[in-house]
């Protein structure tokens, strides 16, 4: 889908560009099993922090809904539904309230 996404990010955060969304995306896909709470929704990934293994995902059923994916890196789906673990899931305020629990200007 790939919906124009440009709210401000925090300090940290990246806006993904087509290749790194796509690379991200598939790996979110690959580590997703069922009765994880991704699992089988679409969402595209807009957004990545440097230096973690976070991922800003964007639903396609509700624009204003953001997830902060951790992702493992596994290569395979995770055993456990409650990986890869959601850091944050609401709107792009929530997002900020969750980023400056850890000081970052949002």
């Amino acid at each position: 889908m790939n919906i124009k996404f440009d709210a401000p990010l925090p300090d940290g955060w990246f806006y993904s560009n087509a290749e790194e969304s796509d690379f991200r995306h598939a790996e979110l896909l690959r580590e997703l099993a069922a009765g994880h709470p991704l699992f089988d929704t679409n969402v595209d990934v807009v957004a990545h922090r440097d230096g973690t293994d976070d991922i800003l995902c964007r639903h396609h059923a509700d624009l204003d809904r953001l997830t902060v994916v951790h992702l493992s890196w596994s290569g395979g789906p995770e055993i456990d539904p409650g990986f890869p673990i959601i850091e944050c899931d609401g709107t792009i305020q929530d997002f900020y309230n969750y980023e400056r629990r850890f000081g970052i200007e949002c």
